[in-house]
């Protein structure tokens, strides 16, 4: 029993090392295998845009590029997948059941796979995820190794808590980065939205909250869309290409004018990417570019908070993400007389910083 708990001790120092310097998981994934005999480990995403991921320890490269090419993610391609979504299913799936699984399969593309990487055996288990987005570890055995024993498994089933654990460290970690960025494009006065590796929104500026309020974008199911579908189509176009691997800047999506809106220009920029990082990071950023304001929104507030119509201009244009020089050399007056406006604006609404001028906005105008 000492024996054990000290090894325990051991995985659980690999793993926190690992979510702490993540250029450490492919030592650990490769201590797992050799713990268990096996040839190789394996920690592996699956989910919709830029969010798999698939890290095997000693083998070819190759492997990933002609697995991607395969669709791994597809039950009735891949027997491991398969298995995974048997009925009763254990916490650690193995041999058995991808026994069960393989004539189900409507391919024989997985199998060629695994025949020429030699990895038709070994076990697996789910560290996090949904059914359409998972987070594993497994472990790949060849022919020499030979199928897992029970020994093999409770080991695995041990190594499995620990790598967890780090994975939803690493996943607190990265997650915080939406916070930073958001606070930091905050006090720069932009309009921004965060995306992570499946194109979601993971994090927003107060000037971006505000513009779902008062123009025709929103969220979703997590994803930046337009009450017109041409438009959600070009949004699409533009996260993938910033978020999917390598990324790179997407021409800008331009939103028209239209009678209760403003116009808005959308630019994709890509963030990025550690080695070894896992998909919770953000990974691409959106910034709003915003037009005029229109004159039913300065209605609204005139009649609301009977702000002059120049004060109501001015409020529109915070909220819609414009930063004080842009509103000054708009309105062709000083900084300093943008300031004496913007004392007047705070009086007539109750606010006292420009975030809670930003939401009332928003509110006001939708």
């Amino acid at each position: 029993m000492a024996t054990r708990a000290k090894d325990d001790e051991a995985w659980a120092d690999m793993f926190l090392s690992a979510a702490l310097e993540p250029e450490k998981w492919g030592a650990a994934i490769q201590a797992m295998a050799w713990a268990t005999g096996s040839a190789h480990g394996q920690m592996i995403g699956f989910g919709p845009g830029a969010w798999g991921f698939n890290w095997i320890s000693d083998i070819d490269a190759d492997i990933v590029a002609k697995g991607a090419a395969v669709d791994q993610a597809k039950p009735d391609l891949n027997f491991r997948i398969a298995a995974d979504r048997l009925p009763d299913r254990p916490a650690v799936v193995h041999e058995a059941h991808y026994d069960m699984a393989r004539p189900t399969l409507r391919s024989d593309d997985y199998l060629d796979l695994c025949s020429d990487f030699d990895i038709f055996d070994g076990c697996q288990t789910r560290l996090m995820g949904t059914p359409d987005q998972m987070v594993g570890l497994a472990l790949l055995r060849n022919g020499k190794d030979g199928r897992t024993s029970l020994e093999q498994r409770d080991v695995f089933a041990r190594i499995a808590g620990h790598a967890r654990s780090a994975v939803l460290l690493q996943q607190a970690i990265e997650a915080q980065g939406f916070a930073l960025l958001s606070g930091t494009f905050e006090s720069m006065d932009r309009a921004c939205w965060l995306l992570d590796a499946t194109g979601r929104v993971g994090g927003m500026t107060p000037r971006a909250e505000a513009l779902l309020s008062n123009s025709r974008i929103h969220v979703s199911d997590g994803w930046l869309a337009s009450e017109r579908a041409d438009e959600t189509r070009a949004i699409l176009r533009a996260m993938r290409s910033a978020i999917v691997p390598p990324g790179r800047t997407a021409d800008p999506v331009a939103l028209a004018d239209d009678a209760g809106g403003v116009a808005i220009m959308l630019e994709f920029h890509p963030l990025p990417v550690r080695p070894w990082a896992l998909p919770f990071a953000p990974r691409a950023i959106v910034i709003a570019r915003v037009g005029e304001p229109t004159e039913r929104h300065v209605q609204l507030l005139t009649r609301t908070f009977r702000l002059t119509p120049a004060e109501a201009d001015i409020a529109i244009r915070l909220a819609a993400g414009q930063s004080r020089q842009q509103i000054a050399a708009a309105r062709n007056v000083s900084v300093e007389t943008l300031k004496v406006q913007l004392r007047s604006i705070y009086e007539k609404t109750g606010c006292n910083r420009e975030s809670q001028l930003v939401r009332i906005v928003g509110l006001i105008s939708h």
